[in-house]
């Protein structure tokens, strides 16, 4: 071969071999900013029920500093947005010796404020469902008690300001809301009818139901559907200081099956103030929260969503709830203090339950943790608050911890 042939050669093999490291080069940027705008179009909302379910001013001596943490570590989960099925306050703002309109105007004007304040500090925008705290607390055992009923709905109706788009007798206490790729619909399951909780019987029926089909049926091009209410569907659930309000017809009631029909993805709910996770028909029932002042444990759920999976992660920590007792209009009052330990601060929330909502193809929930997995989806654990504990019935005032990686 003539020089001149082989620098050719040469010069040839270095042209191609340049090519061939830009297209490598370039389909490695090529897949770094495809997985870059997969992670953009990913988003986080959390979802905490029942806090607080106390009526607390803001500041509040002996509790900002806990609920300032709290707050602060939802805060750098970077959420679009913070979602409370129901509990906001303690609500016994009604009496027989009291003019209901008035005192219901009055703490309302003041709880709701000072709930609002706390997380506009924070920076935490928010969608707050129905909860029977805000409508006086169960029982409803006398027409008095129902009628304050109607006065409590309109005090969260203007305090709260939710979307006034659910149905007619339910403004304000029923409603939508799409994000997103996300469809969700905050239902008001206090209804009125016959119970054993007296004039007020848990569910979603006659034309709320109507309207939650209807919004169902509209939003059928969403990726995710999720349903909030303040009570439990499926049973049963562990319960820690609570009434364990329930909506008696479980799985076989109109509410489930209608979400079963359009392929609900989640139920978010609280009331028990332990933690549940149960799967049934392809629906994740979550009833978690945590009630402060009270209980020894708080908790709240990420859910990281993208077009096809939902990722849910339970995270809880430890209180220590201590002094006297903190002043409510009613007797259910907590105690005065509440503390997270410093070493508990240190360490932060740890993750007591994970789970993922895969939609690549078929719906399946997958690596399931803790509180998800199956053997752990429901129980009958019962716990006092834990200024209770030499309660004659000797029941426990804490609940077994369960945690993800507590080895199988």
């Amino acid at each position: 071969m003539k020089p001149h042939q082989r620098t050719t050669l040469k010069t040839t093999k270095t042209f191609f071999f340049k090519i061939a490291i830009l297209s490598i080069s370039l389909l490695f940027v090529s897949c770094k900013n495809k997985g870059k705008e997969q992670d953009e179009t990913a988003w986080t909302f959390v979802s905490m029920p029942d806090f607080l379910n106390v009526d607390c001013d803001y500041p509040q001596k002996g509790w900002e500093g806990t609920l300032s943490y709290i707050l602060e570590s939802v805060k750098k989960e970077n959420p679009d947005f913070l979602v409370v099925a129901g509990d906001l306050v303690m609500g016994h703002w009604d009496g027989n010796d009291w003019k209901d309109q008035d005192s219901i105007a009055k703490y309302s004007n003041r709880y709701y404020t000072a709930w609002k304040k706390r997380m506009a500090y924070h920076g935490l925008p928010f969608y707050t469902s129905i909860g029977d705290h805000e409508i006086g607390d169960n029982p409803w055992n006398s027409q008095k008690k129902l009628e304050a009923v109607s006065y409590y709905k309109k005090a969260f109706r203007e305090h709260l300001q939710m979307p006034e788009n659910g149905p007619e007798h339910m403004k304000g206490t029923a409603f939508w809301w799409r994000h997103k790729n996300v469809l969700f619909i905050s239902t008001d399951v206090f209804e009125v009818g016959k119970s054993e909780q007296g004039m007020i019987k848990a569910g979603v029926s006659g034309k709320q139901l109507d309207w939650l089909i209807q919004i169902l049926e509209e939003n059928y091009n969403v990726d995710h559907r999720v349903v909030l209410g303040h009570t439990p569907i499926l049973g049963p659930v562990r319960k820690w200081s609570s009434s364990g309000l329930m909506i008696e017809e479980g799985r076989d009631s109109e509410f489930w099956k209608t979400m079963k029909k359009f392929n609900v993805d989640l139920y978010l709910c609280g009331e028990v103030h332990a933690v549940t996770c149960t799967e049934r028909d392809g629906i994740i029932q979550v009833a978690h929260g945590g009630l402060i002042g009270y209980n020894t444990r708080t908790n709240y759920m990420v859910v990281k969503v993208t077009e096809k999976d939902l990722e849910l992660e339970i995270k809880e920590i430890e209180m220590w709830p201590h002094g006297d007792f903190l002043w409510q209009t009613g007797n259910n009052r907590p105690l005065s203090n509440v503390s997270i330990l410093a070493e508990d601060r240190l360490n932060g929330f740890y993750s007591v339950g994970k789970a993922t909502v895969e939609k690549s193809q078929a719906k399946r929930i997958t690596n399931r943790k803790g509180y998800f997995l199956e053997k752990n989806e429901s129980s009958n654990a019962y716990a006092q608050p834990i200024f209770r504990k030499d309660n004659p019935a000797g029941l426990p005032v804490e609940l077994p911890k369960i945690l993800v990686d507590t080895i199988e």
